[in-house]
């Protein structure tokens, strides 16, 4: 893999007069990602292995929670279109924080309409990126 991210890297020009180019970054990350797979296969082939720790699978409540993240995302996929970013963000993320986390609610509304309203208005207003809009309007 990091040998054709490479490739594809250095098709990139490495260097403009500006600065770095678009090759420079992708070609130090593929770099980066040879040394770590060479560091994990001698790990793994070199290494004593250890016990697995007590615990290292999930039980069922914790596959029920892998479950509805996975769910949840099939719905975002599901509903990004037609609803659009903000809903389908607020509901996704309010899904997630009340499933998943321990916060008092104030925050996990606070976070949902921060991640959902908020990055939708960053990203189009300050960045200029398009998201979906859905059939209300936001």
């Amino acid at each position: 893999m990091s040998a054709f991210l490479a490739r594809e890297a250095l098709k990139l020009r490495y260097y403009t007069p500006l600065g770095p180019g678009p090759g420079f970054f992708p070609l130090w990350l593929a770099v980066l990602l040879a040394v770590l797979a060479a560091a994990m296969f001698w790990q793994a082939t070199f290494r004593t292995p250890e016990p697995m720790p007590h615990g290292f699978f999930a039980g069922r409540r914790g596959y029920l929670r892998i479950g509805a993240v996975l769910g949840a995302l099939v719905l975002v996929i599901a509903l990004l279109d037609s609803l659009g970013f903000c809903l389908v963000m607020l509901g996704f993320y309010t899904f997630l924080l009340l499933v998943l986390g321990r916060q008092h609610p104030v925050v996990t509304a606070a976070i949902a309409l921060a991640g959902s309203f908020g990055v939708y208005y960053v990203f189009v207003h300050w960045l200029a990126v398009s998201l979906p809009v859905g059939v209300f309007g936001i």
